[in-house]
């Protein structure tokens, strides 16, 4: 998006959400000129997020960036080359479970893919054998010098049942409940007669069997196999009643206040009108009001 699409954008929506205020529902947060212009920024900034991921689907990737051994590995972009296959899952649960960090960006990732390995740890080799993973993550962590992402700063490498191993083994036992990644995703589906929204919460709620991973990361997880291409799925709901951050920006968004009395259920009704509204999708809204209200009268840019 350009800076003249940016502009154009960035009117529309201000348009839209003035008419939703003033025709359908009150949005007392935004009222305050300051505060709109912020709140319209990070929808912009979040449409950008989801638009960056299918730009790079449309662009040709380097081979270096599927190799953990290279400066440039990325596994989005690892995860995209590598189609419509198992592997490309594995890739998008070590981005999840990573997250970049500012500093060592996709590091850890790579690490833990197996960047000082002769052979990547493949998601065939890891399927195989999560013990013997487990027990390699457990008896190197302390040679890894990447970190986790903001996402995923209270992760740890380290030996128990809160670790990467334990993570990963919990993760494998989960797919192969299903036989693989694909009849996971096929599944949910069939059971969610083709409807992708509500294929999204049958995937989000079966994910809870996945240790260490919150309303965030099966968020992130899911999102991010419907950007790159993986799963049919679409948010269907921003799950606030389990965070923090969506719960508080929706709250300052309809009400004014982060401390209102309003509950989870009525929140995700408005957020739902309001998104039907702007037609934006779930994952914007969940991520706009997330960071809006850390600064509701300044925008500020947020990448961890």
């Amino acid at each position: 998006m350009n800076a003249h699409e940016k502009e154009q954008r960035s009117i529309e929506l201000e348009a839209q959400l003035l008419d939703f205020h003033q025709h359908k529902m009150p949005l007392q947060g935004v009222t305050p000129p300051e505060n709109m212009l912020a709140f319209v920024a990070q929808l912009i900034d979040s449409i950008q997020r989801v638009m960056y991921v299918q730009t790079i689907r449309a662009r040709p990737i380097s081979a270096a960036r599927a190799d953990p051994r290279s400066p440039s590995f990325d596994p989005i972009r690892a995860a995209v080359a590598a189609g419509q296959t198992e592997e490309a899952f594995w890739l998008i649960f070590l981005a999840t479970h990573c997250g970049r960090n500012l500093r060592t960006e996709w590091r850890l990732a790579a690490e833990l893919y197996g960047a000082s390995q002769a052979a990547p740890w493949t998601w065939t080799r890891v399927q195989n054998d999560p013990e013997a993973y487990a027990d390699w993550v457990e008896d190197h962590y302390d040679t890894f010098t990447g970190k986790f992402g903001n996402h995923r700063k209270y992760e740890s490498l380290k030996p128990g049942d809160k670790g990467t191993g334990a993570v990963v083994r919990s993760y494998v036992d989960w797919i192969t409940g299903f036989g693989s990644h694909a009849a996971m995703v096929a599944q949910a589906k069939a059971q969610a007669n083709g409807n992708a929204r509500r294929a999204f919460n049958v995937l989000y709620e079966q994910m809870r069997a996945v240790l260490r991973f919150g309303r965030t990361g099966r968020f992130d997880y899911l999102t991010m196999l419907s950007k790159v291409g993986l799963a049919d799925i679409d948010a269907d709901s921003t799950y606030m009643n389990e965070a923090t951050g969506p719960k508080r920006g929706a709250r300052l968004l309809f009400d004014g206040q982060i401390d209102s009395n309003t509950g989870a259920r009525v929140l995700e009704a408005r957020v739902a009108a309001l998104e039907q509204h702007l037609g934006v999708g779930m994952q914007v809204m969940e991520d706009a009001m997330c960071n809006w209200q850390k600064s509701p009268n300044l925008y500020q840019a947020f990448r961890g």
